[in-house]
């Protein structure tokens, strides 16, 4: 699994301005269903239920929320980078303004951990995330996450 494969160009809301963090997950369910034509009631349903179970929030500002949903194959991500920061009842108490959120499908436990994982570890780079905050295009952002993808993997 590469986080290549799970982006692209159209995978991403950049300096997007969130008020509230239902807000901010209702537009990347509407990217989800633009993009992978999933139902955004059902899969905000899905992430709000997740988030009520913990914050997804991780800390340095970062967000992955989560959920399994039917109607997809294998693991996908969308990113949002805010032009603010947004509380997500962190564990750090610090606001997010990073979000890679990861869908996995409804029947692949060990493949959504995975995911999860990859996601993770590459999100611990702060050169990346650095960058990923300074973007002002989706292009640039992809480009910033290939190329530090493609270092870590050396």
């Amino acid at each position: 699994m590469n986080i290549n494969q799970m982006l692209d160009e159209k995978s991403f809301l950049i300096n997007f301005e969130a008020t509230s963090k239902k807000q901010m997950l209702n537009e990347l369910c509407k990217l989800a269903n633009k993009k992978f034509n999933l139902d955004e009631r059902t899969l905000l349903e899905n992430l709000t239920k997740r988030e009520k179970l913990g914050s997804t929030a991780v800390g340095n500002g970062i967000a992955i929320p989560h959920a399994n949903i039917s109607g997809i194959s294998e693991p996908r991500l969308l990113v949002a980078t805010l032009s603010e920061g947004l509380d997500f009842n962190a564990a750090d108490d610090q606001p997010i303004d990073i979000v890679f959120l990861l869908l996995a499908p409804d029947n692949e436990g060990s493949e959504h951990l995975q995911a999860l994982a990859l996601v993770s570890r590459l999100l611990r780079n702060n050169e990346l995330t650095n960058k990923l905050r300074g973007c002002k295009s989706p292009e640039s952002a992809m480009m910033v996450i290939t190329q530090i993808d493609s270092e870590q993997a050396a």
